[in-house]
């Protein structure tokens, strides 16, 4: 053919173009460009085809895509249309180049007197959704100055930048405005995934939930995108139940109508048809977590008995492992080891860790019903798995979880010997302990109440620059209690508040049961001072004394013969939203009448009624009620209150306590002494 556009037909200039547009959808974009090039006087449409064959190319060629526009304009003296700004912003979202699309939008009409339609802007709207970082903003902001007529696949490409960016809440905000009658556009099933991509990448799973039930509820199908949403937020709030209900619906569903990039989901390029692998496992994990572990087996065998290509992988094994972990299933967890092998899917460390860790939850349970004689084979299997890993060059090699786990064991197994023993075997392995580490050991010497052990952990944790968290001085301030050292549990909580951590309420009854327990002339004092300490400004908001700090104090009170100061923690028990049980009326009562006080204890029994307590029944309050009777009826010309007085006249007498005085700041003397 000659070098020049004077000799070609119009039928050839037709067929050229047809060419180009042909060559550039099938990635053969050499060929394209060479037959642009060819052609000495090219046509506005053939220019437009080279410059869509650069935007599909991979890698795109947007600055070629540039110079053909510029040499076209310049040398070729072709007016560019709408249609070649629409293939340029292609070439600018497909490469991910916000900034160049936010360029071209203005000199299209600036430089070059042409109005961006609908497609142009939904185009660059996309740009920024791709961009690195999105742009969910400049999106908004484009959405804003598009024509009215812009379609539903703009709105959805503004959603997916602030689904890109996490910015869950102006997605919802648009998608809200979409659902608007006065909306130009109603959402559709792609909007809806797409708000709930963005609740996804921003974690909160909580909205994803609440999102797929409106969806429900407006008859919104779910696709296989949304309902893998679903299922992830389903796996992190650990909810079995949900995820089985969402599994069973993905069964069923349509082909997601989305196409991808592949952002939505790593690796995802098809549409997702039917419950997939992922959908499996999310289903497993959340079976797992939500305490369901037979759930979880049962969706592994479905996965190897499908006719479908979704043989599990290690991660599926290992969710359901990580179910059996959580509850205990020791056993089972060995057979889905063995099973997995003869799948020919090797565990990993994680897989190793978890079955570890489901020997360590069986020996805390046989240890909370007493049956210690059961520890020891669930304790020898996880020391044996844990040699096999160092020995075997076949089997990975333990990483510092599988110690843990393992120090897990020997701490719920009450031997702390190996539990010390196992971490020297980690410096020797060259793996450096974790916070979690030095909290199993501390768990390890608060199960025996080995103080002097504690004092060596906490040694240790220092040497290696790990500061302890609320969860291990927790566990150290139990173990003190354990050994009757009950001034040290509070100076660790003391020393645990200046290091600006919160305790929680189980802390500070812990370091209030220890008091109770001791035999010291000030250990009321100092449980009255962990009192005041959680109604302080030192523990957090969210921490106040509950019905267990109350029940210890007042008991306490009451053994040690203190019916007075008794009676006024019913009082601020009562204060603080809790009724006082019948116990703890009848142990104050009893205190008054041993002191041989009974019309104090008149007193009690008033309040006891107020509760809805009935002391007739009680042998001991009913002797007690007649007895204050007869005293009362003797009384001639005296009022209750000028015999018994008031609250605020109840001194510390006998107690000596500078601490049952509630307004005073000993605290703060106390934390910042």
């Amino acid at each position: 053919t000659p070098n020049t556009s004077k000799t070609l037909t119009r039928e050839n200039i037709a067929q050229m173009e047809r060419d180009i547009v042909s060559w550039g959808k099938r990635g053969k974009t050499d060929a394209a460009l060479d037959m642009y090039h060819f052609v000495e006087m090219p046509t506005i449409r053939l220019m437009n085809g080279a410059i869509d064959a650069c935007a599909r190319a991979r890698p795109t060629r947007i600055d070629q895509a540039f110079q053909i526009l510029q040499n076209g304009v310049d040398q070729k003296q072709l007016k560019p249309n709408v249609f070649t700004f629409g293939a340029l912003m292609s070439a600018c979202a497909r490469a991910r180049r916000a900034d160049r699309a936010l360029q071209l939008l203005a000199s299209m009409q600036n430089d070059y007197g042409v109005q961006p339609n609908a497609v142009v802007y939904s185009t660059a709207i996309s740009a920024c959704a791709r961009a690195d970082p999105p742009q969910p903003n400049q999106a908004l902001q484009l959405l804003e100055q598009a024509p009215r007529e812009m379609s539903v696949i703009g709105y959805n490409a503004a959603l997916s930048a602030c689904a890109m960016a996490g910015h869950w809440e102006p997605a919802m905000a648009l998608l809200h405005k979409m659902e608007l009658p006065t909306s130009p556009v109603q959402p559709d099933a792609v909007s809806y995934g797409t708000v709930l991509a963005a609740c996804e990448r921003a974690q909160k799973w909580d909205m994803v939930l609440e999102q797929t039930k409106e969806m429900q509820a407006s008859n919104v199908q779910l696709d296989g995108m949304a309902l893998t949403s679903v299922l992830k937020a389903c796996q992190q709030m650990g909810l079995a139940s949900e995820a089985l209900m969402y599994l069973e619906l993905m069964k069923t569903s349509s082909p997601s109508q989305r196409k991808t990039t592949g952002w939505q989901r790593k690796g995802v390029k098809q549409p997702i048809r039917g419950a997939d692998a992922v959908a499996y496992r999310l289903a497993i994990s959340a079976c797992a977590r939500g305490g369901n572990w037979q759930e979880g087996i049962r969706l592994l065998e479905e996965m190897r008995s499908s006719p479908t290509d979704m043989i599990p992988d290690v991660v599926a094994y290992t969710s359901a492992i990580t179910g059996c972990e959580y509850a205990g299933e020791w056993k089972r967890s060995l057979q889905l080891v063995n099973c997995m092998r003869k799948d020919g899917v090797e565990p990993n460390v994680v897989t190793f860790a978890a079955v570890i860790g489901a020997c360590a939850t069986a020996c805390a349970n046989y240890a909370r019903v007493g049956n210690e004689a059961a520890i020891a084979l669930p304790k020898t299997q996880a020391l044996r798995i844990l040699r096999v890993m160092k020995k075997d060059p076949t089997v990975v090699d333990p990483n510092i979880n599988v110690y843990n786990a393992a120090i897990r064991v020997c701490a719920e197994a009450m031997d702390l010997v190996s539990a010390l023993a196992l971490l020297d075997r980690i410096k020797e392995d060259g793996l450096e302990p974790t916070e979690r580490t030095f909290g199993s050991l501390v768990t390890a010497c608060e199960r025996v109440g080995s103080t002097e052990a504690l004092s060596k952990v906490l040694r240790r944790m220092k040497d290696a620059s790990i500061v302890p968290n609320e969860i291990i001085y927790g566990a150290a301030i139990s173990c003190c209690r354990k050994a009757g050292e009950p001034e040290r549990t509070l100076l660790l909580l003391r020393k645990m508040i200046r290091e600006g951590l919160s305790p929680n309420v189980a802390t500070f009854n812990t370091v209030i049961m220890a008091q109770s327990e001791g035999n010291g002339t000030r250990d009321m004092e100092r449980a009255i001072l962990t009192y005041k300490l959680m109604k302080s400004e030192f523990a957090a908001d969210n921490v106040h004394p509950n019905r267990q700090t109350y029940v210890l104090i007042i008991t306490t009170l009451a053994s040690k013969k203190q019916p007075r100061e008794a009676e006024m923690f019913l009082r601020k028990m009562r204060n603080d939203g809790f009724v006082p049980d019948i116990d703890l009326y009848t142990a104050t009562v009893t205190a008054y009448e041993r002191l041989g006080q009974p019309l104090e204890a008149l007193r009690v029994m008033e309040s006891m009624s107020e509760d809805g307590h009935d002391f007739y029944e009680v042998k001991v309050l009913n002797a007690a009620f007649k007895k204050a009777v007869e005293i009362t009826n003797t009384v001639v010309g005296r009022g209750f209150e000028e015999v018994h007085g008031d609250e605020d006249d109840i001194d510390a007498e006998g107690l000596g306590l500078v601490a049952i005085d509630f307004e005073d700041d000993s605290s703060e003397k106390f934390i910042n002494g």
